[in-house]
Parts: structure tokens; sequence; C-alpha cells
């Protein structure tokens, strides 16, 4: 349990890290949001204009205006259409999951340790390149950290992997945003900056590189002595200080 609440939190006391070190810069020179402007103008010319023809709408508009023919031949309620489609949704995000995880996450827990991790870097570009695969950082997270309780695999081996499936999560929001408007791949772009950013600060220097390590090796041990430890670190993490943050931005 130590070892694997230790490799659970060690993102996000990197995360903290990062926000602790960007907003006060964003909010001065506001340079995320600079950055990722300039990029969404590879795709819209002008930050007001309208969004240009997706490739990915084109290819699901077939099956969109289909299931919209079905759904409005048994009733014209905008409420039947709505839940139809959330079910369909439903259902292909939890195919895709586990048809994705029983092709390719079975298949590499066993060469992990002997050819994944060998080095940072290659731990951080598979980590990235695998959660392009599954379009979803959970999944690839959630294999590795069992792999941490069961002592396969050190903290410090699966923190350079879990800050590349964290870039990886990102293209799911660009594609996302790629169907939506100028503003939302501004958006998807702030969060790829703030992410390959942050690992470029943090991630090269010992001193700061040790800070995550530290800090969930920390509330492992803590938690280790009392179980409410980690109720109180979710409570606090991923629910008092983001709604503190939502009310102080007002």
């Amino acid at each position: 349990f130590k070892r694997a609440f230790a490799a659970s939190t060690v993102h996000d006391f990197f995360n903290i890290m990062a926000v602790f070190i960007f907003l006060p810069l964003e909010l001065a020179f506001g340079i995320l949001e600079k950055s990722a402007t300039f990029l969404g103008g590879v795709f819209f010319t002008e930050i007001s204009e309208k969004p240009f023809k997706s490739p990915i709408k084109e290819a699901v508009s077939w099956g969109v205006d289909h299931l919209k023919d079905f759904v409005h031949s048994i009733s014209y309620s905008d409420w039947l259409l709505l839940f139809v489609s959330v079910v369909v949704t439903l259902i292909m995000l939890f195919s895709i999951v586990r048809l994705l995880k029983s092709m390719v996450l079975s298949k590499v827990e066993a060469f992990f340790d002997k050819y994944i991790f060998t080095t940072a870097i290659r731990a951080m570009t598979f980590g990235f390149f695998l959660t392009i695969l599954v379009q979803s950082s959970s999944i690839t997270t959630s294999v590795i950290v069992p792999l941490a309780g069961a002592g396969v695999l050190s903290l410090r081996q699966i923190f350079p992997f879990t800050l590349g499936a964290n870039i990886g999560t990102t293209i799911t929001s660009i594609m996302a945003a790629l169907v939506l408007n100028p503003i939302a791949m501004v958006v998807a772009f702030s969060h790829l900056l703030f992410n390959i950013l942050g690992i470029v600060l943090i991630y090269p220097f010992k001193a700061t590189r040790e800070i995550p390590l530290k800090f969930a090796e920390k509330i492992a041990e803590l938690s280790i002595k009392n179980k409410f430890i980690p109720i109180l670190y979710l409570a606090i993490v991923f629910v008092l200080i983001p709604l503190t943050m939502i009310l102080l931005g007002g």
C-alpha cells in the first residue's frame, strides 16, 4: 500500500508544484495564454473567426446523421436523442477501453522493467505513446500503480512514465478542440504547454525533481500510520483546493 500510494500521488505533487511556478508567471505575463493563442492561430487564422472544417467532424458526420434519423423515426423528442447519444457514447468509450486494454496493456506488463524503464527518457516516451493509444492516462497509470505496489517498479522509474502519460492525454483535448472553436483550441494548447514546460523546468534538475518524490514518499508513510490520511488528501487536493481557486477566481 505504501509503495502504491506513493506511485499514485507523485504526479499530483508534480502538478501542484508546476501550478505554484506557472500561476504567478501567467498572472503577470500571460505566457501560456500568448503561446497557446499563437499555436491556435495555426488552425484558426483569427481568434474571432469561424472554425475551419475539421476532417474529424467530417469523418463522423455520416454516422451522426443516420443516428439522428433513426431516433427521429421513433420520436422527435430532443430528450430521447440526448439520451441515446449519451448511451452510445458510453458504450463506445467502454468498448474502446476494454479492447485497447486487452490488446495493448496486457501485452506489455512483462516487458516494463526489462525494456521500458531502463532510462527516464524511454519511460516518458513510452508513457506518452501508450496514453495516445488508449486515450486515457488513467488507464496507463492504473496499470503502473499495482506494479509499484508489488515492488516490480520503483517510484523513480514510474515518475517519468506518468509525466509522459500526462502529455499524451492532452492529445485527446486537442483532437476534440478541432471540431469546436478557436477558444477550445487555445485551452487545449494551454494544457499541453503547461505539461511540457513543467517537465522542462522541474524534471531535468535533481533538486526540483526530488520534491514531488519526497512529498509522495512522505504522505505514503503517513498513510501507513493513519488510514484517514488518503481520504483527507483526496478531499483537500481534489475538492477544497480547486473549489477555493474557483471561488477566488470569481
